[in-house]
């Protein structure tokens, strides 16, 4: 009787499992993707409008960095950046753009320079992402939504042309 019972009680557990490594494979149940549970379960009457983050735009003051190499100064970098959040965020992130300046040219200041060894000139691509990175992580996440760059330049040193 108890061979019995033994033999019961694993069928069982065997069945269950191979239920639920079907129903993984085939992507039914519960673990159906998120797409086909978004087709099936939305139909147009039950569609909610999306709501609008009302978006600012803060203006930092113009950025200058120079870029030394082999000990003298190759290039002059201005930048003028404007940052995207939201209208809640907005106050904090005035707050906290003398910490945000400060963050970007220490890590420009060594940034640019190893991009600069990469190609002769600065993908600007690149630096808006890099921006949006080092913001993050020096006021948080969530505040910076994106940077654009309104103005780049670059000034060539004097002393290069000699």
């Amino acid at each position: 009787m108890p061979k019995i019972v033994i033999f019961v009680f694993v069928g069982i557990i065997l069945l269950s499992g191979g239920s639920v490594a079907l129903m993984m494979q085939m992507e039914i149940g519960p673990f159906a993707n998120e797409e086909k549970k978004a087709t099936v379960d939305s139909t147009p009457k039950d569609e909610k409008p999306e709501k609008k983050i009302a978006i600012e735009t803060v203006t930092m003051a113009p950025l200058s960095i120079p870029i030394i190499q082999n000990g003298k100064i190759v290039l002059n970098l201005r930048l003028e950046v404007q940052i995207d959040t939201t209208k809640k965020k907005a106050p904090k992130l005035r707050e906290k753009l003398p910490i945000l300046k400060d963050a970007y040219v220490r890590d420009l200041f060594s940034f640019i320079p190893r991009q600069l060894r990469k190609s002769k000139k600065l993908d600007q691509e690149t630096l808006r992402r890099r921006l949006r990175v080092v913001g993050q992580r020096t006021i948080g996440k969530g505040i910076i939504h994106a940077v654009n760059i309104k103005s780049y330049s670059e000034v060539k040193s004097v002393n290069d042309a000699e």
